[in-house]
């Protein structure tokens, strides 16, 4: 019976022996893998069988029990001397695997820290091989001509390869290509843990004026000079090894482990961190990820905990830089449930305020975010960017802008990106930016028609620039202003402009700061879209202790104001209750301005537009309806009660109470 087994079911089934943290029993894995539970047991050690003679990450003696492993679990660090390495490197087509092709590959074997043997060949790429690279590596189309091609070189090099530990200069490259290949014509690859000289020469050799492997090689004395042959190259990277792993031992680093732990602190490798998501439910919430010293350098939320954190720990490639910083130094998840996924939106959000993780991509620094403010008196407007947040903002009982304060946008993430934005349109239109007092004399901007000069006292003047400058402001809140030309066709034009008269660099710089411009009004329709949202979420709820319910959540204005559970016998006074304290009479608003704006505390940022692309990206397979606001009737209002309470007792109904589930009915956002 001859078994191939697929990558990825090998993959599974060392994700789920890393997760479990111990060895499993040869049936239950075997059973899993095929997913048959009633499989004879002669077909499960069929399969585990072939499974450990292809995949040299597992192991099972199956003379001896019945427990499939890791092979790293059972066998005890091996010193440096004792460890058979094989130094590799690949020339090839071009830079990218895939695309391009191996040309040669030369390997050295090195046991007890010497040369043993050695593995060279041409490989027929069959495809042309770039001018280019020829000039390099001196390897023409003539020489591979009559080459193996891979398919044939590859058991010949695996066989060399088998029992050591790769060792290669810059080892992402040269692994890369030979997983590529491996997993093309194996489906398979390369176990982790490439010995990579690179870094190791950083570390052990500093000072020289680079780290290519020719001057490394060089630097350390290495009998064979490295010149883009693939054995030559791997012979001196092998001396480079050899040399360097003397120096380690100099420091007391003999075992392989150790080395490993030298060139990577956190040197538990990624996947072998899923033994930290043992026991994470299959629920909303949100988790912590704590660094050794239990500081909190990650946090998360997930309408699946156990699903979301364990996808941190495998195609950590795809991360982001901060993502993967965050899952090199986790030693540690905590986490807590919570009864519905937006409410684990809250309550993250509330997390990152109080811990400040350094690995969260926003909300860990709010206070850097930045205002637009409209400022101005006898002398005209004048647009600015703060991040000193207007007073009223951190008054509760200001529910709208006073008239006689400065109009106030935002805030914005990235300062940077909100004053390349004001520079294009100053650079645009003739308007004020300077803040001086007036003194009779225009400024420098003025002597050469750039700004209209409403600070020398022209009402006229003065009147003109500043309809100009709320035009402006009204283009940026959104709102459309026939009368303005468009600020992104004026600056289209003055880059066209600037390349005719060959100012290239000032033409790239006002073509950026366009695009910062168009995210600025962007990021301000978002913020304003957040702020409009009403709307109300229902899940059933089954573990509450109380018997079944509904969990409703109710964001009103873009912020989560109620969460509460409801029962069958109390739902029609839950809804009641929730719904009038927001249709409540309020004070009278402000007097309408001129133009609205909407500007929020800076710490409330980035809870509203989680709340909103929360709304946007989750499950949405259900009806929405809007929520009336205070000014509605109470005709509108009645009949909505009733119909959120007969929504409710839907959910409630249709549910099945088998397991929990995380599928909501939302309510149309009134926007």
């Amino acid at each position: 019976m001859q078994l191939q087994l697929s990558l990825r079911v090998a993959d599974q089934l060392h994700e789920t022996l890393l997760v479990r943290g111990r060895p499993m029993d040869v049936m239950e894995a075997a059973r899993s893998l095929i997913a048959s539970p009633d499989a004879p047991s002669e077909i499960c050690r069929e399969i585990l069988s072939t499974l450990v003679h292809q995949d040299r990450r597992f192991c099972w003696d199956s003379d001896a029990a019945d427990l499939i492993s890791l092979r790293h679990w059972e066998v005890a660090d091996p010193d440096l001397a004792e460890v058979p390495f094989v130094a590799l490197d690949l020339e090839t087509t071009g830079a990218r695997a895939g695309s391009e092709k191996i040309t040669e590959i030369g390997a050295v074997r090195i046991e007890g820290l010497r040369e043993v043997r050695y593995f060279g060949t041409l490989v027929n790429p069959m495809r042309p091989i770039p001018p280019m690279i020829s000039r390099i590596t001196g390897i023409t189309q003539d020489m591979v001509a009559d080459a193996p091609r891979i398919e044939e070189v590859m058991p010949r090099l695996m066989g060399f390869l088998e029992g050591a530990v790769v060792v290669a200069h810059n080892a992402s490259f040269d692994v890369g290509f030979l997983n590529y290949e491996l997993q093309r014509l194996k489906g398979r690859r390369l176990g982790e843990g490439a010995i990579d000289t690179l870094p190791l020469a950083r570390a052990l050799a500093p000072g020289l004026p680079n780290y290519r492997l020719h001057t490394v090689a060089k630097a350390l004395g290495s009998p064979v000079e490295a010149c883009h042959r693939a054995l030559a190259d791997a012979r001196a990277a092998g001396h480079v090894f050899v040399t360097l792993v003397g120096r380690l031992q100099d420091q007391g680093i003999a075992r392989l482990g150790e080395l490993r732990a030298y060139l990577n602190p956190s040197s538990r490798t990624t996947l072998e961190k899923l033994g930290l998501t043992r026991d994470l439910p299959r629920s909303p919430g949100t988790y912590r990820f704590l660094d050794k010293n239990g500081c909190t350098v990650y946090i998360g939320k997930a309408d699946r905990l156990d699903d979301r954190v364990r996808s941190h720990f495998v195609a950590t490639a795809n991360h982001a830089r901060k993502m993967r910083r965050a899952v090199q130094l986790v030693e540690l998840i905590d986490w807590e449930e919570t009864i519905t996924p937006l409410e684990a939106v809250v309550h993250e959000h509330r997390l990152i305020l109080e811990h400040r993780p350094p690995c969260n991509l926003h909300g860990a620094h709010p206070e850097t975010y930045s205002y637009l403010k409209v400022v101005g008196g006898g002398s005209g407007l004048a647009l600015s960017t703060t991040r000193r947040p207007p007073k009223w903002l951190d008054d509760p009982r200001h529910e709208g802008r006073s008239g006689r304060q400065p109009l106030v946008l935002g805030p914005f993430r990235g300062r940077a990106r909100l004053d390349a934005a004001l520079d294009l349109l100053t650079h645009c239109y003739p308007i004020r930016r300077c803040l001086r007092r007036p003194d009779g004399r225009p400024c420098v901007r003025g002597d050469h028609s750039r700004c209209l000069s409403p600070c020398l006292g022209d009402p006229q003047v003065r009147k003109e620039h500043d309809a100009l400058v709320m035009g402006i402001v009204r283009w940026l809140a959104g709102e459309a202003d026939s009368d303005l030309p468009d600020p992104l066709r004026r600056a289209d034009e003055v880059v066209r402009s600037l390349s005719r008269q060959r100012r290239h660099e000032e033409a790239r710089s006002l073509k950026k700061a366009g695009e910062h411009l168009l995210s600025v009004r962007r990021s301000y329709a978002s913020l304003a879209e957040a702020k409009r949202l009403r709307f109300v979420g229902l899940w059933p709820q089954y573990e509450n202790g109380g018997g079944p319910s509904v969990r409703l959540n109710l964001v009103w204005d873009g912020t989560l104001r109620h969460a509460v559970s409801l029962h069958p016998e109390a739902i029609d006074a839950g809804v009641a209750a929730v719904l009038e304290s927001l249709w409540e009479p309020g004070p009278s608003p402000p007097e309408a301005s001129a133009v609205s704006l909407i500007a929020v505390p800076q710490s409330q940022l980035d809870l509203l537009l989680a709340v909103r692309h929360w709304f946007h990206e989750s499950d949405d397979r259900t009806p929405k309806l809007p929520i009336p606001g205070p000014e509605s009737g109470s005709t509108q209002q009645r009949a909505f009660k009733i119909r959120l309470a007969k929504e409710a007792r839907r959910v409630l109904l249709t549910s099945a109470p088998s397991h929990k589930s995380t599928e909501s009915l939302k309510i149309e956002p009134t926007i």
